[in-house]
């Protein structure tokens, strides 16, 4: 489950993710074949949707015996705390600068949307595998959304910092060279990942002030660069989609 895990941290490279689902246990073999035939964001939406399944099916079973071990157990009385999605939740428009206020209109309507198509999706009879799956998709692009959104925001609210658009680098591109592009933007996003934490460790074992200040510096530009990268993926795959 940890090599899962570290796939989908370090950008969910397509061709390891294939190896990966191929080694699992009780995998389809048809599934194997479709997604070795060819790399579409279907594909890859489709194989990370398995991979994560296994996770949570992993988790499941953990989860489980957690429960047994602990009804023997005397359960203390939690204290009330607000929870980080709360306090997301309670940031307002005029928090914001004019250009991140569309920022936070765009995540508020997102969740609302994923509310929905969730009721939705949980509605489907079972042997509607292709329109289940179709709301799968839909539902993760949505998450991906919303997630950079309060990623932006965050950025503002801890830092100050308001990142630019990414340009539009993509128009004229044949279908060959989105694909192509999209692998590159995967690949960046996972080099910007590796760096990032190396930089956060070095961050929190520095004692010097100079060196701390500096490598803190690099670290808002790398989650500003990061940002850019992740919206940029997130366009051309709506792309590639026809979205």
């Amino acid at each position: 489950m940890e090599i899962i895990q570290n796939w989908f941290e370090e950008g969910c490279d397509y061709t390891k993710g294939i190896v990966i689902y191929g080694n699992l246990p009780k995998h389809s073999p048809l599934l194997l074949k479709t997604f070795q035939k060819k790399n579409n964001s279907f594909n890859s939406e489709k194989l990370k949707y398995e991979l994560k399944k296994f996770v949570e099916k992993y988790k499941q079973t953990e989860f489980v015996a957690t429960i047994q071990k602990a009804i023997i157990e005397v359960t203390k009385p939690v204290p009330e705390k607000v929870s980080e999605k709360e306090q997301k939740n309670a940031v307002l428009f005029h928090q914001l600068p004019e250009s991140l206020r569309p920022v936070l209109l765009e995540a508020t309507q997102l969740f609302k949307e994923n509310c929905l198509l969730k009721v939705n999706l949980n509605e489907l009879p079972a042997h509607a595998e292709k329109a289940a799956l179709e709301l799968q998709i839909k539902i993760h692009t949505n998450f991906k959304k919303n997630e950079l959104c309060w990623q932006k925001i965050d950025l503002y609210l801890e830092k100050r910092i308001v990142p630019e658009a990414p340009k539009q680098e993509f128009e004229g591109l044949t279908p060959a060279g989105m694909l192509r592009q999209q692998q590159l933007l995967y690949a960046s996003i996972s080099k910007l990942n590796t760096r990032l934490k190396i930089n956060r460790e070095q961050h929190s074992k520095a004692t010097i002030v100079a060196i701390k200040s500096k490598i803190e510096r690099q670290i808002i530009k790398q989650e500003e660069n990061l940002l850019q990268q992740n919206e940029k993926l997130i366009i051309i795959s709506g792309l590639i989609d026809g979205n």
